[in-house]
């Protein structure tokens, strides 16, 4: 982040830190204190609710004004007025900011009351407050996923608001108030502060499934990293407020010197400065990118894996494993009823976790790679796949062969055997472990290279445009052997032309039946199809023969288009005609037919039973590969 981003974050995070004392400070006044507070105490809170109204404003109005300058590249005063008024004007952030301030100023003549103005107060305040979220990513995502976001962000923001917002004014009680009321005073808060954990903890899981998604975007991307330090000063906040509600709060109570309290007050304030770093990374996190939208770097030499749960064999060795560390977890749970056991049960239970650490991490992880969760940037596109194909037949074809089976001429030579890329362990790596091993090459066991590095040879583009090809030919070979695809494979991604004048793509196609159909001397006729199928026709123009569209079918642009769906199908680009596939609403190629095959796809009663049968199981695929399941 530069200066300016910076500047832009902290102030957006104190803007919040004082909303969120407004909040808190209201939120006291209302449940927290006592009923026979002196009203020297209580005004006490009122001038910190006034003192909070008005930071919030003062570092608002700045906020508004810097945002405003950043939006517009202003570069001299007079632009700046400029930007600030289009701003207020014309956006949403300019909108939000206006009503916030409106808000606000209707709150200041509530504050010294009570009754109906203090809950007019509390209302007007947690409206300023919630709005944030729509301030950020939540505002920018739209959709369903936009609303859930938020709902989530609006009550995260009210009970980071009640709690730490609240911890100043405790403080200040803690410290105006005799020791009895004090007590109560903080007994009083503990169930807003538990209350606020849980919905912090629930609302939070719901962001890092929207903002992160996954261990890679957590652990291997800036984002992720903030969120990571945000958790970390959350747990440290839980452990101050355990010790300030199960140790202090009740010594405060037949505490007769000032220790205790003074003891206290420290703890309420650490925690009260915490909170406020938190709300000042949080900030840092709305500025910054989405886990989502970046590339994770994926920091550690194994990364976590479940394959052996799923196998016979690997359940045994995690029981094996695992079986002292069961048997003391069972002896910690009779501790539970037999007290002189619990404390050396759970001793023996750290003891044989520790023992069976080393093994568990082998037997529940893989080797892993910077790259490994690096997803390809060229969506499977035709050009890229067409591309791969000539990158791989001038560079891989002396170790792999033509096929890329591992035959080539000089496989003989190397000190291991090259890789059978047209196997079924081939769809074992992610995209990021391929282009990691492109890039990096491969050693043997003795270290000799079995495979040369090409980072320094093929640009970027071109090693993911490889590993596109490699995926198609995969596919394309199995197909060509078997009759059918052994793996999940997408539609590539393409273009194309339809009668009405619109261009599509595949990212149009979603939801939609696929049926593509190769031709070579025009436009062919298509049959009529049941009207409750949602089905896209795409025509494949064979090279040097341009197909216009016509009727409610589609026609490819790109020469490239046909050599890739023949690379996907398994054939030579010269058998491609005639042939046809679909592809099922999620986009997955399902299913090939050629002239003479069983099944004639020209007629229209045999075509729309294949296309219900695929209508009706669509495939469901994780990112990256996996298992396959019907839904």
């Amino acid at each position: 982040m530069d200066a300016e981003a910076i500047i832009l974050a902290l102030l957006r995070g104190t803007h919040v830190i004082a909303l969120a004392s407004l909040f808190g400070t209201l939120v006291s006044l209302a449940l927290v204190v006592p009923t026979n507070t002196p009203a020297s105490a209580r005004q006490r809170l009122v001038v910190l609710a006034r003192r909070s109204t008005t930071l919030a404003l003062l570092i608002g109005v700045c906020w508004l004004v810097l945002q405003s300058v950043e939006i517009a590249g202003a570069t001299s005063l007079g632009d700046a007025l400029h930007a600030l008024l289009l701003v207020v004007r014309d956006t949403q952030f300019g909108h939000l900011v206006l009503i916030r301030f409106a808000l606000l100023l209707g709150t200041l003549p509530l504050l010294n009351g009570q009754g109906w103005r203090l809950a007019g107060a509390l209302v007007l305040t947690g409206a300023a407050l919630a709005m944030q979220g729509a301030m950020g990513h939540a505002g920018a995502t739209g959709g369903a996923a936009g609303a859930m976001l938020l709902v989530s962000e609006a009550l995260h923001l009210l009970a980071a608001g009640a709690w730490l917002g609240g911890l100043l004014p405790l403080f200040i009680l803690v410290g105006a108030l005799p020791p009895r009321a004090a007590s109560t005073a903080a007994h009083a808060f503990s169930p807003i502060g538990l209350s606020a954990v849980l919905l912090l903890a629930g609302t939070a899981l719901v962001q890092a499934w929207e903002l992160i998604g996954s261990l890679p975007g957590l652990f291997g991307t800036a984002y992720g990293h903030i969120a990571l330090s945000k958790l970390g000063l959350f747990f440290l906040l839980l452990a101050l407020a355990c010790i300030n509600r199960f140790f202090f709060t009740d010594r405060l109570r037949a505490a007769d010197d000032g220790a205790i309290r003074g003891l206290m007050r420290t703890s309420i304030l650490i925690e009260a400065m915490l909170g406020a770093l938190v709300i000042v990374v949080a900030a840092f996190l709305a500025s910054g990118t989405p886990a989502t939208h970046e590339a994770p770097i994926w920091p550690f030499a194994r990364q976590p894996s479940l394959e052996l749960v799923f196998d016979p064999f690997g359940r045994t060795l995690l029981l094996q494993a695992l079986w002292p560390s069961l048997i003391a977890a069972a002896a910690v749970l009779a501790g539970w009823f037999w007290r002189p056991i619990l404390w050396p049960a759970i001793a023996a239970l750290v003891v044989c976790l520790g023992l069976a650490w080393p093994d568990l991490t082998q037997l529940l992880s893989t080797s892993a790679h910077p790259t490994t969760f690096v997803t390809s940037p060229t969506e499977f596109a035709d050009s890229s796949i067409v591309h791969g194909q000539a990158v791989f037949r001038a560079n891989c074809t002396v170790c792999h062969g033509a096929e890329a089976q591992g035959n080539g001429p000089a496989a003989k030579t190397l000190p291991i055997p090259p890789s059978d890329l047209t196997a079924p362990h081939f769809w074992g790596h992610t995209e990021g472990d391929l282009y990691w091993f492109i890039s990096h090459g491969i050693n043997a066991p003795s270290g000799k290279p079995a495979m040369p590095a090409f980072g320094t040879v093929l640009s970027s583009d071109t090693r993911w445009a490889l590993i596109d090809f490699l995926k198609a030919h995969n596919a394309g070979w199995s197909m060509h052997t078997t009759g059918r695809w052994n793996h999940p494979i997408e539609l590539p991604q393409f273009d194309a032309d339809c009668a009405d004048g619109s261009a599509i793509d595949r990212d149009d196609l979603h939801g939609r039946l696929v049926r593509i159909i190769a031709a070579t001397d025009g436009m062919p006729h298509l049959a009529t199809l049941p009207k409750n199928l949602d089905v896209t026709t795409i025509v494949l123009s064979a090279p040097g023969h341009p197909i216009k569209p016509s009727g409610a079918a589609c026609a490819s642009v790109e020469t490239a288009t046909w050599d890739a769906f023949a690379i996907l199908l398994g054939l030579a680009p010269d058998a491609l005609g005639g042939t046809q596939a679909v592809a099922d609403a999620n986009g997955w190629l399902r299913l090939r037919w050629q002239p003479g095959d069983a099944g004639d796809w020209n007629d229209p009663a045999k075509l729309a039973t294949v296309l219900q049968d695929v209508a009706a199981n669509p495939l469901a695929v994780a990112a990256g590969g996996g298992h396959a399941h019907h839904h």
